[in-house]
């Protein structure tokens, strides 16, 4: 995966040719038939054109990542009817379960085992770009899951953004953690109130950027 900044003195064309020489130094192949690019700008942007595609390759408006369904601009509405989908075909066989007289304590377990953990994957990632009209959808599919007994309390979405994202805010703030470089310096002033986190505040200067998982912990956290 290569990322390059709107504004950079390296051209993405000069990049991608590094991509290339490293590969072909350590007898790889890419397939650019199956390679991607896209152009990530701002939701309500009026004007907008794409560069020139960089040795023809396809460019799209969404691509799954490691899971996930990335937008261009920067929604989420592919990635939650994607997973909404994909819990209604598991739904089929909650209903299968239910028939064959399996309890309510265990088709909860089996619930949360296929429907709730697949919400809850990278959540963090992607959970603070939903809409009011996406997190509805999700909320409205655990409360289907209650009505019919497939569950056996009441979550939202929003509960499970909170858990998940301080469970890894936690794991980051270890300085062995692979992310743990993405947060910023500890506070110099030690006289100031304790906080949930002893590390500096970031400027954001968009709505966009306060979305982003470091800015929302670093606030939300503290």
């Amino acid at each position: 995966m290569l990322l390059v900044p709107e504004h950079t003195d390296t051209e993405l064309e000069v990049e991608f040719s590094h991509i290339k020489a490293w590969a072909s130094a350590n007898c790889l192949h890419l397939n650019l038939s199956k390679t991607k690019e896209m152009v990530f700008r701002q939701p309500r942007s009026t004007y907008f054109y794409l560069p020139p595609a960089v040795d023809d390759i396809e460019q799209v408006n969404c691509c799954k990542l490691f899971g996930v369904i990335f937008q261009s601009n920067h929604k989420m509405d592919s990635h939650v009817h994607y997973i909404i989908s994909q819990c209604g075909q598991h739904m089929y066989l909650l209903i299968l379960l239910w028939h064959q007289g399996m309890s309510g304590e265990q088709l909860s377990v089996v619930t949360y085992s296929i429907i709730v953990s697949r919400i809850l994957y990278a959540l963090p990632v992607w959970g603070g770009f939903l809409s009011a009209e996406l997190t509805n959808k999700i909320n409205a599919l655990f409360r289907c899951l209650k009505r019919f007994g497939y569950m056996t309390c009441n979550i939202t979405v929003s509960d499970l953004i909170d858990t998940s994202g301080r469970d890894l805010f936690r794991k980051l703030c270890s300085s062995e953690h692979s992310l743990h470089h993405l947060l910023p310096p500890e506070r110099k002033y030690s006289k100031l109130r304790n906080r949930g986190h002893p590390y500096e505040l970031l400027e954001y200067c968009t709505n966009l950027h306060k979305k982003s998982f470091i800015i929302q912990s670093l606030y939300l956290y503290i």
